[in-house]
């Protein structure tokens, strides 16, 4: 039972994430990085793992990135749809008369772009699993990516848990840069 878009389209659905799975991620990075010890450990992290974590922080950034971008552009595409129908019956219209309006060129290359946008932010949902989280604003920047890919309406207690986790270890991390777990 996944997530679905809400653009009534039936087989548009994101990947499916479990709810153990879930809990055990927030879990993991809220708890492993809270101590004094976990976070100290990652001071003496090896270089890989630290440029591993920055390519999964980048990786998140992009997503969300295009992921608003994207948004961006499904609104005015449904804003200008929306106002062909209402001004020129768009709905009414063959597709060579939906084709002579001027309108239908920007519907066009909004359709092009998103196609292009979507195909990317697939790329970079596959890449953000293999990388590593070993910083609060990796683990922060994935969470975010998390809280985007759950839909609020279908699953209300796993999206707030997202949220509040990510709001936690956003607190969590400025507690750090002021020595509350110590030196």
């Amino acid at each position: 039972m996944g997530s679905r878009r809400k653009t009534g389209v039936e087989d548009a659905r994101l990947p499916e994430i479990s709810r153990r799975a879930l809990i055990a991620g927030t879990s993991v990075a809220a708890f492993g990085l809270a101590s004094p010890t976990a976070a100290a450990a990652s001071t003496s992290l090896a270089p890989a793992a630290l440029i591993a974590s920055t390519e999964a922080t980048r990786h998140c950034k992009n997503w969300l990135a295009i992921d608003a971008q994207i948004g961006r552009l499904q609104n005015r595409w449904a804003k200008l749809e929306g106002w062909l129908i209402r001004e020129h019956s768009w709905c009414n219209l063959s597709p060579s008369e939906q084709q002579a309006l001027p309108w239908s060129k920007e519907l066009k290359d909004i359709d092009g772009i998103l196609d292009t946008l979507f195909e990317r932010r697939e790329r970079l949902l596959e890449a953000i699993p293999d990388s590593a989280s070993v910083s609060f604003e990796a683990i922060i920047a994935r969470l975010a990516v998390l809280e985007r890919l759950i839909w609020p309406e279908d699953h209300p207690e796993a999206h707030a848990m997202i949220a509040r986790s990510r709001q936690d270890l956003i607190a969590l991390s400025a507690d750090t840069h002021h020595g509350v777990f110590g030196a």
